[in-house]
């Protein structure tokens, strides 16, 4: 059985972002932990797996553009990796390679620190992984739920696969929707100042979460206040969903607090 030392945990990114290696480094310092956690760019995402069971990594993180693709290189799936249909996390027990995904808690944490989830109306736009795995930890709450997005073969799609309504585009959203809460899966607003939605078109008193984490307050978040909306930054999603990961990668529960400052100071610096 191979091992490293100290204990190794890594991403795999198309573009490594650095931000879980301050999380996650900050978060092992604090505990004290014979751990390290770094990431990799890699060129062949089969060998980048084979590689976890070669060197005895205790884990891997995924994110785009593999979160699919890993699956066919693993041994098992726990029910959310596979029900989702995509990956954010690997876990090697001895050599033998488990696929789970903690997208889906980074937003039901998020959400459920400022509501009761149990049957409310849900607006989820996108329909790529982040909102499939945001459906899919909806789903055990509330079958309320409506997908909007671009592509509409893409949301009618999804929509399908979990049995939830799809909506239309996500120009069809204005301030007298039907919905309590709603979720913005896409990447629109990433590193610049645009957003999917301005103020005139969200629904005033409902709350709003954005999956988009740099910059800590996005537009969209920004416009949803403006409209008198309880909005939640993106980053709190990434945030608790890299705690899921690190409680998988090690068995001990983690260090929100410090993971969150390490978080913000490494956005605050880009």
């Amino acid at each position: 059985m191979s091992k490293s030392f100290p204990v190794v945990c890594c991403s795999i990114a198309g573009s490594i972002g650095g931000m879980g290696v301050a999380m996650h480094n900050a978060a092992f310092r604090h505990l004290g932990m014979q751990y390290v956690y770094v990431s990799f760019e890699p060129d062949n995402l089969e060998q980048a797996v084979q590689s976890v069971r070669n060197l005895g990594f205790r884990g891997m993180g995924v994110t785009m553009p593999f979160k699919q693709d890993v699956i066919m290189y693993l041994d098992k799936l726990d029910s959310s990796a596979r029900e989702i249909g995509a990956v954010n996390t690997i876990v090697n027990d001895d050599g033998i390679l488990t696929g789970y995904n903690t997208d889906y808690m980074g937003a039901i944490t998020a959400l459920e620190k400022v509501t009761d989830l149990q049957g409310k109306k849900i607006a989820v736009i996108g329909a790529g992984g982040a909102g499939k795995a945001v459906v899919w930890g909806l789903k055990k709450y509330t079958s309320n739920i409506s997908v909007y997005n671009i592509f509409e073969d893409e949301g009618q799609s999804a929509a399908d696969k979990f049995g939830v309504a799809f909506a239309g585009k996500p120009e069809l959203l204005c301030a007298d929707a039907d919905y309590d809460i709603l979720v913005n899966c896409t990447s629109v607003g990433f590193k610049s100042e645009d957003t999917i939605m301005t103020r005139d078109r969200f629904k005033p008193g409902s709350i709003v979460l954005d999956a988009v984490f740099i910059p800590i307050e996005t537009t969209f978040v920004k416009e949803a206040r403006a409209a008198g909306c309880t909005a939640i930054e993106g980053y709190k999603m990434l945030l608790y969903q890299a705690c899921g990961q690190f409680e998988l990668y090690t068995g001990v529960k983690a260090p929100f607090e410090v993971m969150e400052k390490a978080m913000i100071d490494y956005v605050q610096k880009k």
